[in-house]
């Protein structure tokens, strides 16, 4: 089920992307240091969305590394206490 409705999604942003494409198809400089490009507006869209994604990434990725190892510290003093409660456990109780 979960595999349909992905493939329905899918299926419905190339179409989507394919509408505004056919809508938008005029040639759009960019003008940039080096010199400039005549690319079809929708591609234009379509490669600064890419970009822009990529720099999120880029830009979320030093908050990720830190909750991993943080996770992994977590994770250790999880498996150090279990295996003293585990000890504490076998120990006879004494009155």
């Amino acid at each position: 089920m979960l595999r349909f409705i992905k493939i329905l999604l899918l299926i419905l942003i190339i179409l989507f992307a394919l509408a505004v494409h056919l809508r938008n198809d005029q040639l759009v400089t960019f003008n940039y240091y080096l010199g400039t490009l005549d690319l079809p507006f929708s591609l234009f869209i379509v490669i600064s969305i890419c970009i822009g994604a990529i720099l999120g990434m880029v830009a979320i990725m030093p908050n990720l590394i830190k909750l991993v190892r943080e996770k992994s510290r977590l994770a250790s003093k999880i498996r150090l206490t279990e295996k003293e409660l585990d000890t504490l456990r076998i120990i006879p109780v004494k009155e």
